[in-house]
């Protein structure tokens, strides 16, 4: 299978106006990990908003030591073997204060069927981490 470049948008905290409603459909799925869900989509329709086609749904799952796992389920929310895919992920953590945006990038690794990692912890809320997988 071709790499698939994909973008996942996690809005943490309170709403941010940085993406006007985050990139691809609106889901109602609850996470299987104690998570968030959100749409993934391909990297070059990420601009497209919630007219983005839903390629995966992803649980990204925080802790309060600045920890994180990144869980790839089918459209139907089964887990997906994530093997296939490349064994390391980057994510960015972006905090948007009065039309200034700031992005701090951060590595994560494929450990027992999650991409997890540790982010920098934002000085501020709200923020978003995006992370890309190929």
């Amino acid at each position: 299978m071709k790499a698939l470049f994909i973008l996942l948008s996690v809005l943490s905290g309170a709403l941010a106006c940085a993406h006007d409603e985050g990139h691809g459909p609106k889901l109602t799925d609850v996470g299987k990990y104690g998570g968030v869900v959100s749409p993934v989509v391909a990297t070059k329709e990420a601009s497209l908003g919630t007219k983005a086609k839903l390629v995966y749904k992803a649980e990204l799952v925080r802790t309060e030591d600045a920890g994180v796992k990144l869980y790839l389920y089918d459209k139907d929310m089964n887990q997906l073997d994530v093997s296939r895919f490349t064994k390391s992920a980057k994510g960015v953590v972006e905090i948007i204060k009065k039309k200034k945006t700031t992005k701090t990038p951060f590595e994560l690794s494929l450990v027992d069927g999650a991409f997890t990692g540790s982010y920098p912890k934002p000085s501020s809320r709200p923020f978003n981490i995006d992370v890309t997988v190929k």
